[in-house]
């Protein structure tokens, strides 16, 4: 199993921003596996994912929500990269967001997970 953060709550906050967009990706320790939220905007749970390795991830949605993809995708990148389960709830809601806006949103949450996965030079300095 790779090396996971101290056990302590959080464990990790990320955060990016473009114009108007802010997400925040928030990391907590559940014993040996994490739990994230993954927020912007109006923040509220649009959306739930639970990944593991080897499982196929799992996603549910509210209905009219969109955060289903989303939230899969960081979850299934932070199983991989800690070995362990991950629970994502997303809510993110912008007010009159544009499709270009809503790529950005995309981008900006997969680079939260990125940067929060420690590389094979960090494994071992003990963050998310």
């Amino acid at each position: 199993m790779k090396e996971m953060p101290p056990p302590s709550a959080p464990c990790g906050e990320f955060h990016a921003r473009e114009g108007r967009l802010e997400l925040r990706l928030s990391l907590f320790r559940q014993g040996p596996d994490l739990h994230a939220f993954l927020c912007g905007g109006e923040s509220h749970v649009g959306a739930t994912a639970l990944a593991a390795p080897g499982e196929a991830t799992q996603v549910c949605q509210r209905p009219g929500h969109r955060e289903g993809a989303l939230a899969g995708l960081v979850a299934r990148r932070l199983a991989e990269a800690f070995d362990c389960a991950v629970s994502v709830s997303a809510g993110i809601h912008f007010r009159s967001i544009t499709r270009a806006e809503i790529a950005i949103v995309e981008r900006m949450a997969a680079g939260l997970a990125e940067r929060c996965c420690p590389s094979p030079n960090t494994r071992s300095s003990g963050t998310c």
